[in-house]
This record gives C-alpha cells, sequence and structure tokens, in this order.
C-alpha cells in the first residue's frame, strides 16, 4: 500500500494521533512521548462533542503510533539515556511530510477545523 493510501485508510484516532504530532512539530517539540502527544491530541478534539470522538487515552494513543509506525507514518525513536521519570519510554515523530499528512485527512472529516487551524499556523 502506498502512503497515500495508507493514510486514507487510517483511522480517526490515528487521525487525530498524526495532526497531534503534526502540531507538535510545528511547535518544534518532536521527537514527543505519548503522554504529551496525548495532552495535544485532547486538545484538538473537537468542542462541539460531533460524538466521533468523544475522548482519547494514552491507550488510544499508544494503538494509534504502532499502527502508524507498523504502516511506517511515524517513527520510534529509543532516548539516549534514561531517567527515574521517563524510564526510557520511547518518543515518536513524523516518518513523512506534514502537508502529505494534511491533504490526506479528509474533507469531511470531524478534524478538518483542526487541519484548517496547522495550516493557518
Amino acid at each position: 500500500m502506498d502512503e497515500s493510501s495508507t493514510l486514507e485508510s487510517a483511522s480517526l484516532t490515528e487521525q487525530l494521533v498524526l495532526l497531534g504530532l503534526v502540531e507538535l512539530n510545528h511547535r518544534g517539540r518532536t521527537p514527543a512521548q505519548p503522554h504529551e502527544l496525548r495532552k495535544t491530541c485532547c486538545t484538538q478534539l473537537p468542542s462541539d462533542g460531533d460524538g466521533v470522538v468523544g475522548s482519547v487515552s494514552e491507550a488510544d494513543v499508544m494503538r494509534s503510533l504502532y499502527q502508524l509506525e507498523a504502516n511506517d507514518l511515524v517513527a520510534e525513536e529509543t532516548p539516549d539515556t534514561t531517567s527515574p521519570t521517563g524510564k526510557g519510554r520511547p518518543y515518536y515523530s513524523l516518518a513523512i511530510e506534514t502537508e502529505s499528512i494534511l491533504e490526506a485527512v479528509d474533507d469531511q472529516s470531524p478534524l478538518e477545523d483542526v487541519v484548517d487551524e496547522l495550516r493557518e499556523s
């Protein structure tokens, strides 16, 4: 499967995780740990409660990251050092161009507003 079709077949949660990484990348905060990514994803959720995505747990983010990594859309990076608080947990970054992600999110998606905001930033 090529990159475009892989992106188009991504679940809504996987799309949200990718958009979270795009936002963190724009802010120069990648690679990022899953808990940081979850916070970003929660702020991106539509506030009117479209009912499609109610909330995102860290487990949802992790499952999405595993799938996205298997599809070569994100890259896992192991830290050089470990600390008692980080415990050597992996960091994640985008493995593809941000524009590819923004173009792949369907116009009918409830995440369309998130894409618009990311393009404006």
